[in-house]
């Protein structure tokens, strides 16, 4: 099998061809990922994983500007505000919520903002988001500045284009509907 230049296609070149195309594609879903994050960083934080009474994680870090996500994995959870610091305007979210609910804050002013569940504050839903330019290096630093969105699109990306690479090489393997003297 030749191509357009009269060049033989060779497996090895067909694959080192796709493997680059597909590279090609993930660092595009990255750049427009980190594009479409808009500075200061964001994290999520699970409300109630698994049915627990806990934030996850318990402290998360994001840098002035940035945006955290509650999302609730369990029932009967809210984010009541305990302490945040001087000239920062934080409410929370009050009222109880169920799984499915999500609520996010842009924060501006650099601090420590402490919050509690407080069905539970008494067995220790307690969490805290430090606004800050220098995060401490250990356990994360900075969680997730990457959306769940755009890792999904990214992983699905490259499935599709392994699958277009397979059926590709399977046909060039085996054949396909050849009329006579179509191939050689």
């Amino acid at each position: 099998m030749t191509d357009d230049t009269g060049e033989r296609v060779t497996r090895r070149r067909f694959l080192r061809t796709g493997a680059g195309v597909a590279a090609a594609g993930v660092a595009a879903t990255g750049s427009a990922a980190a594009q479409e994050d808009g500075g200061g960083g964001s994290t999520e934080i699970t409300v109630g994983p698994g049915g627990s009474n806990v934030f996850d994680p318990e402290t998360a870090y994001v840098e002035p500007g940035g945006t955290v996500k509650w999302v609730w994995d369990s029932g009967g959870h809210n984010v009541a505000v305990e302490s945040t610091p001087d000239g920062a305007e934080w409410t929370g979210h009050e009222p109880i919520e169920d799984a499915g609910f999500e609520y996010e804050h842009t924060f501006e002013t650099e601090g420590t903002y402490e919050y509690v569940c407080t069905p539970h504050a008494s067995v220790g839903m307690t969490g805290v988001v430090e606004v800050t330019t220098d995060p401490p290096e250990e356990p994360q630093g900075y969680q997730s500045i990457l959306p769940n969105s755009a890792k999904t699109l990214g992983v699905a990306a490259v499935g599709s284009m392994t699958s277009v690479l397979g059926l590709t090489y399977f046909f060039m393997r085996y054949g396909g509907d050849y009329g006579e003297g179509d191939h050689e």
